[in-house]
């Protein structure tokens, strides 16, 4: 395996363990910048963490580099619904 392909895993392993934020410092590295795994994790990372700029803005950066990523897309369409949405209720007393 290659070295980035080990900082990429080594990341997803301490993210899932639970530590979010050692695994966006690892993979904050700029070598990983131009790859779409680490874009695309670290866009998994803020999803989860419910920072929904910084998550869109990997997973846009993830289609710049591999347009036709549908997970990418999707996930992207799900957090323009979350920023979208309203509840007409709250706004008619």
């Amino acid at each position: 395996m290659s070295d980035l392909t080990n900082m990429i895993n080594e990341a997803r392993i301490v993210w899932k363990e639970g530590d979010s934020a050692m695994a966006l410092e690892l993979l904050g590295n700029p070598i990983l910048n131009e790859n779409e795994e680490t874009n695309f994790l670290m866009g998994e990372i803020y999803y989860s963490r419910q920072e929904w700029g910084a998550a869109l803005n990997c997973f846009r950066r993830c289609l710049q580099i591999s347009p036709g990523s549908g997970a990418a897309q999707t996930y992207v369409d799900l957090i323009l619904n979350i920023l979208g949405f309203f509840h007409t209720d709250q706004f008619n007393p």
